[in-house]
This record gives C-alpha cells, sequence and structure tokens, in this order.
C-alpha cells in the first residue's frame, strides 16, 4: 500500500464563545490521506499561518510512501535524515509547483512551528488509515487503553460581562449540570477593565483581586470537589505570576498554566519553586521542549496538544516520558471533534493521563463535523468504541454548510 495524495480542506464558520467572550470566527483544517489501496485517514489541523502551505509539502513529499512506516516519515519530515537518505525519499523539484524537497533536516530547518502543525494533522490521518487496514481502533496502535473513556475538561475563558458576577455563577453551574468535571479560565481575560498597561507584563493588585472574587464566585458555584484550573497565555513576569498563583491558593486550583513566555525554562522554574499551585506548561511544544522543561524542574503538569506536537505517536512519547518523571499528562486542546477523538485515543493508552481539553462546547458545528457511533460526549467523557482507526467519517452536510470560500468538499 503506497500513499496517493495528502489533500486538505478548509472549513470556516462561527465560534460562538470566543475567548475572552463574545462571538468570533474560526476556521478547522481537515487532511484526508489516500492510498493505491482505496483506504483513507483523516486528520485535522490548526489554520495557523504556514499550516496549508506545509500541507501540500507534505502531499509531494510523501507521494508514493509506505503508510505502515508512521513514526520513520513523520520523523523524517520534522529531523531529516543522513546523506544518502532513505530510498525513495524526493529530491530537487517536486510536483507543478516545483517545491523543492529538503532531506538533510526539516523543510524549516527546525523542528518545530509550521511544519510539525501539518506533519501533526498527516500523521493522524496515517494512524486512521491504518487503524482501518487493520480494522482495529487506533488506540491498538499504541500498545491498547488502560480505561475506555477520556475525562474531557472544558475551556470556559470568561463569560461576555466579566464584570458580572451572575455570569460567573452561571457559566459555572452550567458547566457542573452539563456532566464535566473540571473547567479553565483565562487570568488575562479574567479583569481586563483594570490594565492599565497592556505592553506591561504586569498584574495591578486591584486586577489580582478581581480576579480572586470572580473565581471564589465559580468555586461557591460549583462546590469543593470539582476541578478548576486558569491559564496565563505566556503574559507574565515572574513576581506577579508569583503572587496571582499565591493569592488562588485558597481555590485549591488543579493548575496554573504557562504563567510566563515559554521561550525560557529559567523564568516559569522560577515561578514554580514559590508557586502554591501546580505548573503546567507546553501546549505548543514539541518532546525536546519539555525535556528541557522537565529537566529544569519547571512544571508539574505536561500539557501536549495532538495538533502541534507531531500527532498521536509523538504525544504518546511525550506522555511515556512525564510518566518516567512521576509526572501527569492533560492534552491541551484547540482542535475541534476529529483532533479531540485523536487525541482521546492517546489519553485511554496513556497510564498518567489526566485530561483533554475541549474549547467549543458553545459551537456545534465544530463538534459536529465528523460522525461517530456515539455522541463525542458522554458525561463529560470521550467514550471509546472498538470502530476500526479513530471512528469517524466527515458529515457532508455539516462541512458543505461551513466550506470556506474556494474550497471543496472531498470526493
Amino acid at each position: 500500500m503506497k500513499i496517493t495524495s495528502i489533500r486538505m480542506m478548509r472549513l470556516w464558520g462561527p465560534r460562538n464563545h470566543g475567548v475572552g467572550g463574545g462571538a468570533a470566527k474560526i476556521a478547522r483544517v481537515v487532511v484526508r490521506v489516500d492510498t493505491d489501496a482505496g483506504i483513507y485517514g483523516l486528520g485535522e489541523c490548526d489554520d495557523f499561518m504556514g499550516v496549508r502551505q506545509g500541507i501540500a509539502y507534505l502531499d509531494e513529499y510523501f507521494r508514493g510512501r509506505d503508510p505502515f512506516s508512521i513514526n520513520a516519515i513523520v520523523s523524517e519530515m520534522l529531523y531529516g535524515t543522513q546523506a544518502p537518505n532513505p530510498a525513495g525519499a524526493p529530491r530537487g523539484p517536486m510536483g507543478k509547483n516545483n517545491i523543492n524537497a529538503v532531506s538533510m533536516c526539516s523543510p524549516t530547518a527546525t523542528p518545530w512551528g509550521p511544519v510539525v502543525w501539518a506533519a501533526s494533522g498527516v500523521e493522524i490521518a496515517l494512524c486512521d488509515l491504518l487503524g482501518k487496514a487493520l480494522k482495529t481502533p487506533a488506540y491498538n496502535l499504541l500498545g491498547g487503553k488502560f480505561r475506555d473513556h477520556a475525562r474531557v475538561y472544558l475551556d470556559r475563558s470568561s463569560p461576555d460581562d466579566i464584570t458580572d458576577l451572575g455570569a460567573w455563577e452561571k457559566m459555572a453551574a452550567e458547566t457542573v449540570a452539563s456532566g464535566f468535571t473540571q473547567m479553565k479560565f483565562d487570568i488575562d481575560f479574567m479583569a481586563t477593565e483594570c490594565v492599565q498597561d497592556v505592553w506591561n507584563r504586569s498584574l495591578s493588585l486591584r486586577q489580582i483581586n478581581r480576579i480572586v472574587e470572580r473565581l471564589t464566585v465559580v468555586r461557591q458555584a460549583t462546590g469543593p470537589d470539582f476541578e478548576i484550573c486558569v491559564d496565563c497565555h505566556m503574559q507574565y513576569n515572574i513576581p506577579d505570576a508569583i503572587r496571582v498563583a499565591q493569592a488562588l491558593a485558597p481555590l485549591q486550583l488543579l493548575w496554573l498554566e504557562d504563567p510566563t513566555p515559554i521561550t525560557n525554562p529559567d523564568s516559569c522554574a522560577q515561578v514554580r519553586a514559590k508557586s502554591p499551585v501546580p505548573i503546567c506548561i507546553g501546549e505548543m511544544f514539541i518532546a525536546e521542549q519539555f525535556r528541557l522543561f522537565v529537566d529544569a524542574g519547571a512544571c508539574d503538569v505536561l500539557h501536549p496538544d495532538v495538533m502541534f506536537c507531531g500527532g498521536m505517536h509523538e504525544l504518546r512519547r511525550i506522555a511515556d516520558f512525564a510518566e518516567l518523571n512521576h509526572l501527569p499528562v492533560a492534552f491541551h486542546g484547540n482542535g475541534g471533534a476529529l483532533a479531540t477523538i485523536a487525541a482521546a485515543h492517546v489519553g485511554v493508552a496513556s497510564r498518567n493521563f489526566l485530561g483533554l481539553e475541549y474549547h467549543f462546547i458553545e459551537t456545534p458545528w465544530i463538534g459536529g463535523f465528523v460522525r461517530r457511533d456515539v455522541p463525542l460526549f458522554r458525561d463529560g467523557q470521550v467514550v471509546m468504541t472498538d470502530a476500526p482507526g479513530l471512528g469517524v467519517e466527515l458529515d457532508r452536510e455539516v462541512c458543505r454548510q461551513h466550506l470556506a470560500p474556494g474550497e471543496s468538499l472531498f470526493d
């Protein structure tokens, strides 16, 4: 069996609860890997700058390659190989657009950024494809499952009106009532009326006090046993990240996420040393970046994303590395239904898995552009089935309704 093409389809539509509240627009990029055996697999990428160019490169570079060699060809894409390079590796211009093949390193000379984001979606599709070919669920490609379901936590960001304590209470109560047992809010959007200088990485005491006030309402609404975590989006300086963590300590948060810019493990380690709240990092990291932060003592929870780390096998490799260091993993989730299900397959196959993030509970089409035998969520979890691959097919009508301009459905 050989890869014959890698195609993409961009979906576009409303996001009914954007970051920081309010309505927004969002795109999803669906990837399809086809073979000469008539078997295909589906994956998902985020619509970041350079991703679609990366998929176009992969379409040319992986044609004629063996889809069973998932780890080898994805590793080749991210890290390159020594000369004379693997048999079948393209050389020189590829395809009608004369895309130049690069074999000695990744196409961008670095193993992160758009190249790994594009490769992640293709790798997910390859796992779906191989599961279908072998007639087994994708989690069995990863060694089998420890559990039958993957816990989900909702990213709620903030209500539209952050000054309305009743809106915080309502959002929390609705999440509990819907069967979920964990949710996350965004520190940087919780008290924006208190920000005096948007260029400064500081948190004023007034801002911290409003954050604590609003999260206290959330805690009161959920009760003492519900897990709450908060995200700083890499925004803050060391002393103020410590100060907000200490102010939030009585609320028994599960974690404080990405408190400082993630280019420097030392700053994050300084926050962790004085924070009473566990530190979670890594939504954009590849495996090597996690090693740097773990070695620096900079984190308590590893937080990779299947769409950004290199796909399902790399996600599992990161989880295993965390387990060897006696650390848990939670999976960041910036994807729609397809990426969520892919990450859930890895979650059930990882011993130290805590939960999987989902951003789009208020936007039905993002959770509905693929169909499976059971609902996407049941009692706050993704329930596994024995369907082959990822166990999904595109809902062609939902996809048709949300095709971006110039796009067409896969035939």
